[in-house]
C-alpha cells in the first residue's frame, strides 16, 4: 500500500476593506487600522493584535454596530492564531447578538467553526461551517464563500466522507478563479478524493492542472505532494512503475531541497513499493531500509510488509520471516493500544456524562420547583389585581396563565425523561464492549466500538435538540444496524435510501424518533426469520418529509401485539407526546405515524412538515 496526502486549508475569514477615500474622520481611521492589522497578521502577530485593539476601541466610541462587528471579527482572527479561543469566541458571540449584514454574520460563523477545528472537535466545526455557508450563500459573495466551502470539504476529507468532500470542493473550485494559489490547494485535495473514488479521468485532469499551477508559483512543498500522489496513482491504479518511480524520486528530491527530511519515510516507502512491483528487489530494499528509521504506526507496518515481500523475491526466507514476525508483532501492539485507548475514552466519557446527567436531573427538578413557586405567586398577584378591576377579565387571564404553566411543565418533564433514558443506554453499550473484550474477540470489539461511538455521539449530543438533519439520523441508524448485525450474526440485511430530492445536510426531522421503530423491526418483525430484511427510505413530497421503515417479518394483527412491539423506554405514547409538544413549540410543525402490517411484513411511515 502507498500513502497519499491532502493539503488542509483551514483559513480564517477576513472582511474586504472599503475604499478609504469613501470614509470620513474616525470611520476612516478604523478601516486603516483594520487594514494594517490584516497586513501584519502573517508577519508580526503581536503588532496585528495591537492594531485590531486600536480599531476595536475606536469603533466602540463611534457606537457603529457594523464597524464594531468588523473589529470583533478581525481581532478574533488574530486571537484564533494565538490559540486564545475563549476571548475570540466571546467577540464572535457579541457579533451574533446584533443584526448585521449577511456577509459579516456568515464570516462570524466561519471563525466560530475554525475555533472548533483547532480544538479538534471536527463534527462541531462541520456543523458551524454549514451554518456559515447557508448565510454566505444569501450574501452572494463568492470570495468569502470559497473559504467556507473549502473548509467543509477539507474536514469531510479528513473524516473519510469523500462524497461530501467532493461536493463542497467542487462548489469551491469555480469560485477560486480570483486566487490561483487557493485554486491550486483545492485542486490537490480534489484530485486525491477523485483517486480514492476511482474517478481517474477527473483525477488526471485536476492533478495535472495542479502541477502546472505549482510550477508556475514555485510552490515546491505542494509540488512534492502532487508528485507523491502521482507516484501512488501510477503504482496502484495504472501499473506504470517507471512513471511511478520518476514521480516518486522527484518528490524525494523536492523534500530534500526543502529540508523536509522527517516526512521522507512515506516517499521512500512509495518508491520502494514501485521497485518491488517491478521485481527489482534489491533497489526496493535500499529505499525501504531508508523508510524504516522514522516510520511509525501503520506506515511502519506497511514498510515491514514490503521488506518481507522483497526478501521473499530474493528467496531469502530467513529475513522474510524475520520481517514478517516484526510486522505481525507491531500490528498486534497497534491494534491492542488502539482498543485500550478507545475503551478508556469511552469509559471516561461514560462516567463524565453520567455525572453530568445526574446534575441535569437535579437542575431540572429544581427548575420545575422554582418555576412552580414563582408562577403560583405571580398568578395570585395577577388574579387579585384583575379581580379588583374586572372579575371576568381576571378569570380569563388566570385560565390563560394556567395553560402556559401546563405547557412549560410538560416540556420540562419531557426533557427530564430524555435525560433519564441516556445512562441506561450508555451502560448497556459499555457492558457489551467489555464482554467482547473479555472474550478476546478483537475484530468484533473494534467494529462494536466504531459503530457505537457514532451512535453514542448522536444520542449524547443531539438528545437535547428538537431536530436533527437527515444526514445525522441516517448515520445513527447505519451505526445502530451495523451493531445489531454483529450481535445477530448477520442474520438479516438492511438498506438505507435517501431520495434525490432530499438535501441530507439541511432537511430536519425530530430527533431520536426513528431508532425505536428500527429496533422494533429487528427484535419483533424479523425475529426467527431466516432471511430478514429491513428497508429504510427518506423521501419528500411537497413540504412533507417521509421516513418509511419496513421489514419482511410475520407482521401482527391485534392492538395488543402492536402495543408490545415498541420498547418500554420509548413507547408509542411517548413518541406521540413528543410530536404533540413539537407541534406546540415549533410553529408550522406537524407529524404523524402510520403503521401497516400483514403476514408479509410491517411498514411504519413517519411524516413531518419540513423543518
Amino acid at each position: 500500500m502507498q500513502f497519499t496526502h491532502f493539503i488542509f486549508i483551514l483559513g480564517l475569514c477576513f472582511l474586504p476593506f472599503q475604499g478609504i477615500g469613501q470614509l470620513k474622520g474616525k470611520e476612516q481611521k478604523v478601516e486603516q487600522k483594520l487594514k494594517k492589522s490584516k497586513e501584519l497578521l502573517q508577519k508580526n502577530i503581536d503588532s496585528s493584535l495591537y492594531y485590531s485593539d486600536e480599531a476595536l476601541a475606536l469603533s466602540k466610541s463611534l457606537a457603529n454596530d457594523t464597524l464594531l462587528a468588523k473589529s470583533n471579527l478581525q481581532k478574533s482572527s488574530v486571537l484564533i492564531l494565538k490559540r486564545n479561543f475563549s476571548e475570540a469566541d466571546s467577540l464572535l458571540q457579541d457579533n451574533l447578538s446584533k443584526q448585521l449584514p449577511k456577509h459579516i454574520e456568515g464570516q462570524t460563523w466561519h471563525n466560530l467553526g475554525t475555533i472548533q477545528y483547532y480544538k479538534q472537535d471536527f463534527q462541531k466545526a462541520l456543523d458551524i461551517y454549514l451554518k456559515a455557508a447557508k448565510v454566505l450563500e444569501k450574501a452572494k459573495n463568492s470570495k468569502q464563500l470559497v473559504n467556507t466551502y473549502t473548509n467543509i470539504g477539507s474536514i469531510n476529507a479528513s473524516l473519510k466522507n469523500f462524497k461530501n468532500a467532493q461536493l463542497y470542493l467542487e462548489r469551491a473550485l469555480p469560485l477560486s478563479d480570483f486566487n490561483e494559489i487557493l485554486r491550486l490547494q483545492i485542486l490537490v485535495n480534489l484530485s486525491t478524493i477523485y483517486k480514492d473514488q476511482k474517478l481517474f479521468k477527473k483525477y488526471t485532469r485536476s492533478v495535472f492542472e495542479a502541477e502546472e499551477l505549482a510550477k508556475k508559483y514555485q510552490a515546491k512543498s505542494i509540488l512534492s505532494v502532487i508528485y507523491n500522489n502521482l507516484a501512488t496513482y501510477y503504482t496502484e491504479d495504472v501499473s506504470d512503475y517507471d512513471k511511478a518511480l520518476s514521480y516518486g524520486k522527484k518528490a524525494i528530491a523536492l523534500k530534500k531541497e526543502l529540508n523536509l527530511t522527517q516526512t521522507l519515510n512515506v516517499n521512500y516507502n512509495n518508491v520502494g513499493l514501485a521497485y518491488l512491483k517491478k521485481n527489482e528487489y534489491r533497489k526496493a530494499i535500499s529505499y525501504l531500509d531508508s523508510a524504516i528509521p522514522n516510520a511509525k504506526g501503520t506506515l511502519h507496518v506497511y514498510v515491514l510488509n514490503n521488506l518481507k515481500e522483497s526478501y521473499e523475491g530474493l528467496n531469502d526466507y530467513k529475513k522474510a520471516i524475520y520481517y514478517a514476525d516484526l510486522k505481525d508483532s507491531l500490528k498486534d501492539s497497534i491494534t491492542e493500544a488502539q482498543q485500550r485507548e478507545k475503551v478508556a475514552e469511552l469509559t471516561e466519557k461514560f462516567e463524565s456524562e453520567k455525572k453530568q446527567q445526574q446534575i441535569d436531573i437535579l437542575d431540572t427538578k429544581n427548575e420545575l420547583q422554582a418555576l412552580t413557586i414563582s408562577q403560583q405567586r405571580y398568578a395570585l398577584i395577577i388574579f387579585a389585581i384583575l379581580a379588583l378591576l374586572f372579575l371576568v377579565l381576571g378569570y380569563l387571564g388566570f385560565k390563560s396563565y394556567k395553560t402556559k404553566q401546563q405547557l412549560n411543565t410538560v416540556l420540562l418533564q419531557q426533557k427530564l425523561r430524555k435525560t433519564q433514558l441516556n445512562p441506561h443506554f450508555l451502560f448497556n453499550a459499555l457492558q457489551s464492549i467489555q464482554n467482547y473484550i473479555y472474550q478476546n474477540e478483537k475484530e468484533k470489539s473494534g467494529a462494536y466500538l466504531t459503530s457505537y461511538s457514532k451512535l453514542i455521539r448522536m444520542i449524547l449530543e443531539k438528545s437535547e435538540d428538537n431536530f436533527v438533519s437527515v444526514a445525522e439520523d441516517k448515520t445513527a441508524l447505519e451505526s445502530y444496524l451495523k451493531l445489531q448485525q454483529l450481535t445477530h450474526n448477520d442474520s438479516f440485511s438492511y438498506e438505507i435510501e435517501v431520495d434525490s430530492n432530499i438535501e441530507e445536510d439541511f432537511e430536519m426531522i425530530p430527533s431520536l424518533i426513528t431508532q425505536p421503530f428500527v429496533e422494533n423491526a429487528i427484535l419483533h418483525g424479523i425475529k426467527d426469520i431466516v432471511d430478514g430484511k429491513i428497508r429504510i427510505k427518506y423521501y419528500k413530497n411537497a413540504d412533507m418529509i417521509y421516513i418509511s421503515i419496513s421489514d419482511n417479518g410475520k407482521g401482527f394483527t391485534t392492538k395488543t401485539e402492536e402495543s408490545k412491539r415498541l420498547h418500554k423506554s420509548m413507547s408509542m405514547g411517548i413518541i406521540k407526546e413528543q410530536l404533540k409538544n413539537l407541534g406546540r413549540s415549533s410553529k408550522g410543525f406537524d407529524g404523524d405515524i402510520a403503521i401497516n402490517s400483514s403476514t408479509s411484513g410491517t411498514e411504519v411511515v413517519l411524516s413531518f412538515t419540513a423543518a
